[in-house]
């Protein structure tokens, strides 16, 4: 299924395009006339790359009326809100495809929050400050630091030790994720907690960094994570998500984000029915479609039952029927699953491929078991052999369920075979990619100590993807990373830092790979509402679709590829109601 072809083809849609400002039909409304207006405008429909028009005319939450400004003045009546954009940009709103949901807000409310900081001497300071804030707490959480402060000369990496947060606190645990969420540091409180010792093997498909004499430093990855997470509750009251909620999505709108896959805490059915909770209040500014995970230790038929138990909460801005499956971890932290083994400089042995977090046969079982009750499955998988394995199962579900239209997802698919990219394409397999991992970072340079700079430099071909047909949407992974569109759309362009300080230098990351604006623009809009199913409801300007619009002071498809994240939003509208004024 070919990139911008397979949505065309599968939006069946109910009015025409307009080409250079041809009338594109309009809707009636109850009284003729619209709630909102833009004219003046330069329309990027993105039905197709040439379908452009100059106004837009929503009543109520739907639009009604695409193209010339000439006509849209029928559709103003003394009610009406008209906006004169003077020629500014403005398209769907922005869908990010992988986010997690309500980010880093509730961190920054209500625990301890890194975000910002890079060093060892500035995570103890802020997790210092938070605990002699807070003498009563039973445990201190939070996070993220980043796991390259911690690497050595020789390209090893200890990682983070207990010891420094048992100088501030040791008699209470304390857990801190790092950016990739795959990570946790915490104290000699929470090792024993977690019943983690010396004598403690390794779980499958997690790592207990250890001493010279074998001995926990600290440092958990992965499953290796979950005895002590099972252990201290780091749960966030629904009152506290509720209002980290609130905050996430304004920070949602003033980016022009409309519209999230999201990966949110675990998901569930008591997390959809608070987004249920805030849909009846009419206060939901972004369109949900939430993921429930599935981890170690977990029952799927208890998850599957979740799942069918949500659907009772679905609407136009909430949608529950996916489940999400961790794969691997991460390449930084030596737990992403390989086809060719680390490097032994790693420190992880002459022989290390990562491992799954599951047995293969566990994994693909429960991908048939959610394939065979119509859900949609979202993986995550960063190695070459998580991706490949993970296709694998794809298609044994398929063999056995028979072929539906099913949009299963990879996401991040950071290393991939040709091989296994041609698989992905002739079987309609998503990927969800995250475009701020794809130049010379510090992330980047972590991951060259563990594969070596061969390898790094062949990761994310994201062309090569587009080319051979697989269908990219656009995400960020936040709070992993950050997500500013216009960022992750200028590095998919340059495969360059979009930063000052940094636009100016070479961090280039194989620059053959970088798409075009608006194959990008295709990626965080219309592809990601076809793999969220919504492609009846938004990812294009047209009659009769929901007004989500993002509205921005320049037009990203015209100017210097540099310039993209100079762009400022303007407005964003979510379904209807205008949510953000720049």
């Amino acid at each position: 299924m070919a990139g911008s072809a397979a949505v065309a083809g599968a939006a069946a849609l109910a009015t025409t395009g307009c080409s250079k400002n041809e009338d594109a039909g309009s809707a009636p409304v109850d009284d003729g006339k619209a709630t909102l207006v833009f004219k003046n405008a330069h329309v990027q429909t993105m039905v197709s790359e040439d379908d452009v028009a100059e106004a837009v005319a929503v009543a109520g939450n739907e639009i009604v009326y695409v193209g010339d400004t000439a006509g849209v003045e029928e559709f103003i009546g003394d009610d009406t809100e008209v906006i004169d954009l003077d020629g500014a940009f403005l398209a769907p709103g922005f869908i990010d495809s992988h986010i997690h949901a309500p980010g880093s807000w509730n961190n920054k409310l209500f625990a301890i929050c890194l975000d910002g900081m890079t060093t060892n001497e500035e995570y103890l300071a802020e997790v210092k400050r938070v605990v002699e804030a807070n003498p009563d707490n039973e445990a201190y959480w939070g996070g993220t630091f980043m796991f390259n402060a911690y690497e050595l000369p020789d390209g090893s990496n200890p990682g983070p030790l207990a010891s420094d947060l048992d100088a501030i606190c040791a008699d209470k645990p304390i857990l801190i994720n790092d950016v990739s969420h795959h990570c946790l540091w915490v104290n000699s409180k929470a090792l024993e907690l977690g019943g983690i010792t010396k004598d403690t093997p390794d779980p499958a498909g997690g790592l207990i960094y250890r001493d010279a004499d074998g001995n926990p430093t600290g440092c958990l990855a992965d499953n290796a994570m979950n005895s002590v997470n099972a252990a201290v509750s780091t749960a966030f009251t629904e009152e506290q998500t509720e209002e980290a909620l609130y905050k996430f999505m304004e920070e949602a709108n003033s980016y022009g984000v409309t519209g999230m896959c999201n990966m949110g805490d675990g998901g569930g059915f008591e997390a959809n029915k608070l987004y249920h909770k805030l849909d009846e209040k009419g206060d939901l500014t972004v369109r949900f479609m939430n993921s429930t995970t599935t981890s170690p230790g977990m029952d799927p038929d208890d998850i599957l039952k979740q799942i069918q138990d949500s659907k009772e909460f679905e609407s136009d801005m909430v949608h529950t029927q996916l489940a999400k499956i961790f794969y691997d971890g991460v390449t930084e932290s030596g737990t992403a699953y390989m086809l060719e083994p680390y490097l032994e400089s790693t420190g992880l042995g002459s022989d290390w491929y990562g491992e799954p977090v599951w047995p293969q046969e566990d994994f693909a079982a429960m991908v048939k078991k959610y394939d065979a009750a119509g859900l949609q499955v979202h993986v995550h998988a960063i190695g070459d052999g998580a991706v490949r394995n993970t296709i694998d199962s794809y298609l044994a579900a398929l063999a056995e369920n028979g072929d539906r239209d099913h949009r299963h997802t990879i996401t991040h698919v950071c290393a991939i075979t040709d091989e296994d990219i041609q698989r992905m394409a002739d079987n309609d397999i998503i990927a969800s990619l995250q475009f701020l991992w794809m130049y010379g970072d510090p992330l980047y340079e972590l991951e060259c100590s563990y594969i070596g700079k061969e390898r790094a430099d062949a990761m994310y071909p994201v062309k090569k993807m587009w080319d051979t047909g697989v269908m990219i949407s656009g995400a960020s992974d936040n709070p992993v990373t950050p997500f500013v569109v216009t960022d992750e759309i200028e590095i998919g362009v340059t495969r360059n830092s979009p930063f000052p300080g940094e636009e100016d230098t070479d961090m280039t990351r194989w620059p053959e790979q970088g798409l075009t604006a608006y194959q990008m623009l295709e990626a965080y809009t219309k592809h990601s509402a076809y793999q969220n199913f919504w492609e009846d409801l938004v990812g294009t300007i047209e009659v009769g679709k929901k007004a989500d619009i993002v509205v921005l002071d320049q037009n990203i498809l015209d100017v210097d590829p540099v310039k993209i994240n100079d762009s400022k939003v303007l407005y964003t509208v979510s379904d209807g109601r205008i949510v953000y004024k720049g």
